[in-house]
């Protein structure tokens, strides 16, 4: 098998960051279908703790559903509330977008835990 060898810090940055309020950037986003064939966002978020420490996470949102509050919310975060409100939301209208977030952890039996986000703050 190859693979490439990590030390104690490499393994370390991917544990994942204490649950928290944190700083965030959207680093891509695309318009994707869900399994359940319903419109979503796909993107991939950079959290910051502050101390320099950072995660890269996915997170997908949906404009229906239980998931339609976190779009608004994360709309309000990046400062696009307006595009979200003409009904017409291109993924490009997030791309370079920062504002903070609530970060969870989520427990997976039998799968190491992992962060997720919980939610979007406004600024």
């Amino acid at each position: 098998m190859e693979f490439v060898p990590k030390d104690e810090k490499a393994i370390a940055e991917n544990k994942p960051l204490n649950a928290g309020v944190f700083q965030y950037e959207i680093l891509e986003a695309w318009e994707k279908t869900s399994q359940a064939g319903n419109p979503m966002f796909e993107l991939k978020v950079q959290v910051t703790n502050g101390n320099g420490v950072s995660r890269t996470l996915v997170d997908y949102l949906l404009p229906k559903g239980i998931r339609a509050e976190k779009l608004l919310h994360c709309c309000i975060s990046c400062g696009i509330r307006d595009v979200y409100d003409s009904g017409s939301l291109p993924a490009s209208a997030f791309v370079g977008r920062r504002g903070r977030l609530r970060l969870g952890i989520e427990k997976r039996k039998g799968f190491p835990d992992r962060n997720v986000i919980e939610d979007y703050l406004a600024a």
